[in-house]
């Protein structure tokens, strides 16, 4: 059994991306993983980190951040807005990666020495149109997610984009289903993998 963060990153009460994070967590919790769900719509957090480094996280923020220091996987679903990560899971990034905690540049425990190092992740992320706007513009609502997850020594990272959301020509809902139950059934062989049998 693994433990696994997954973060729905739109603010909205409602929408795609969330309504396919549930089908995911679904999956892995019928393959016995333990899984925290952490919905920016309900989390008590400081969107604007409105003191910086000295801001003071609310209680629920720090249960999160406990839970994914002990996490195997991080899972984050969102849309892309403007080319990039809604403010919402900026705000939630900022709470969660948190200097001397997930990294740290005075003790040189960044990129490989991470001290996130061991853990795994996956972003999956929604587009109204085509995938290759958000490749013109250099991919930034990925980097954006990717970024914090590198400085934190997180490599292990696999990419999934469902495009043509917002358009007429979108598949049926059972197209998407079908694909995210193929990437919990992937995320599940990355954490089984190498894992020793329980005796």
């Amino acid at each position: 059994m693994a433990r696994i963060l997954v973060v729905q990153g739109d603010a909205r009460a409602e929408g795609t991306m969330k309504q396919l994070s549930q089908i995911y967590i679904e999956q892995m919790r019928l393959r016995n993983h333990e899984v925290m769900l952490v919905d920016l719509a309900k989390l008590d957090y400081d969107k604007t980190l409105s003191k910086g480094y000295q801001t003071e996280r609310t209680p629920e923020m720090l249960a999160v951040k406990d839970f994914a220091q002990e996490a195997d996987l991080l899972t984050f679903f969102y849309p892309i807005w403007f080319a990039n990560v809604p403010s919402a899971l900026k705000g939630f990034i900022e709470n969660l990666f948190w200097v001397g905690e997930t990294y740290s540049f005075r003790t040189k425990n960044y990129l490989f020495r991470g001290m996130w190092r061991h853990k795994k992740a996956s972003i999956i992320y929604s587009i109204g149109g085509q995938e290759i706007y958000h490749y013109l513009f250099g991919w930034s609502g990925y980097r954006g997610m990717r970024q914090p997850l590198w400085l934190s020594g997180i490599f292990d990272i696999r990419r999934t984009s469902f495009a043509n959301m917002d358009r007429s020509v979108r598949k049926p809902d059972s197209f998407y289903t079908t694909k995210i139950m193929a990437l919990a059934k992937r995320d599940n062989q990355r954490l089984t993998k190498n894992r020793p049998a329980l005796s």
